[in-house]
């Protein structure tokens, strides 16, 4: 009963965001009951969101190796192996996953995930699909959905998933973060403020609201704003378009160049190599500048290895 009732509190902590008391609890089950997989599978989720990384890699290992075919057991070990880029070894988990229950949305939104990251776009949005399919009213499958179209360019497909999710838990945090992401690109700076602090609200040291924060400091920037809007331009075209660009881009200098000089007119070839040798150096001192601004939000929230 003891087991039973300790467990139930860290499950409900855990879906709370209250990771000390969560943990805690698991700490109290395992000493009572060192060889609980489910125990060791929860602190493995907290320890993630803690980003501690080898310790939720531990806990992990030690809820398979009591029950192997536990299912919280696995979905453990598949966001672990997640988080450690380790695609093969989750892919793994997940289809095992999915071989005990197909039925539930969160394990396709984190073959999602893994689809992303792996970037397969339409493998990824087939298991979007099938994660709303499921769960037509879920808030996380429609802020997943939102970040997909988003992530393709597709603002008003992002925007329609964004607010659907909104309306069914106003404070999800994916999908308010998403939602600044949005308001940032259409330029409401306050706006796309405003959904950052909410969420940081809840957790301070949500990596994604304080990425959104550092953005809407570098677009009032009138240096970094120029830049920003230049790479969110530039990530909608995708990486092969955006290649293209960049060649097209290249070609149209080196023939001004050359026409210039033909036609004798050396002084504006110089001004046009400078001009470009001033576009390349501003693209690779922008993306600095702003990486030191995000890490100045970031101060104190790192990735922990240590157990």
């Amino acid at each position: 009963m003891n087991t039973s009732y300790l467990l139930e509190l860290a499950h409900q902590r855990l879906d709370c965001g209250q990771l000390d008391g969560a943990m805690d609890a698991l700490r109290q089950l395992l000493g009572e009951d060192p060889d609980c997989a489910q125990a060791h599978a929860l602190l493995a989720f907290c320890l993630l969101d803690l980003r501690r990384l080898h310790a939720a890699k531990h806990e992990a290992r030690l809820a398979l190796a009591i029950e192997p075919e536990l299912e919280l057991a696995l979905h453990a070990a598949a966001a672990v192996a997640l988080a450690s880029r380790q695609f093969k070894a989750a892919r793994q988990y997940i289809d095992r996953l999915l071989g005990v229950n197909p039925f539930r949305p969160g394990y396709h939104r984190l073959l999602a995930d893994l689809q992303r990251l792996q970037r397969k776009p339409r493998e990824q949005l087939q298991a979007l699909t099938r994660a709303l399919e499921l769960e037509p009213d879920g808030p996380d499958s429609l802020a997943a959905m939102a970040d997909y179209h988003r992530d393709q360019g597709a603002r008003d497909k992002a925007e329609h998933f964004a607010s659907q999710a909104l309306a069914i838990q106003p404070d999800h945090a994916g999908a308010l973060i998403c939602m600044g992401f949005l308001l940032l690109r259409r330029g409401e700076l306050e706006a796309a403020r405003e959904h950052a602090v909410w969420v940081l609200q809840h957790d301070a040291s949500d990596v994604q609201a304080l990425y959104l924060m550092s953005a809407v400091k570098a677009r009032r920037n009138p240096l970094l704003g120029t830049w920003w809007r230049y790479n969110s331009w530039m990530m909608e075209l995708g990486s092969v378009r955006s290649i293209i660009v960049l060649l097209a881009l290249f070609v149209c200098y080196r023939a001004g160049v050359i026409f210039a000089n033909q036609q004798g007119y050396e002084m504006l070839a110089e001004g046009v190599q400078w001009a470009w040798l001033a576009l390349v150096l501003y693209t690779f001192a922008a993306p600095q500048m702003f990486k030191r601004s995000l890490e100045k939000e970031l101060a104190g929230v790192k990735l922990s290895r240590d157990f």
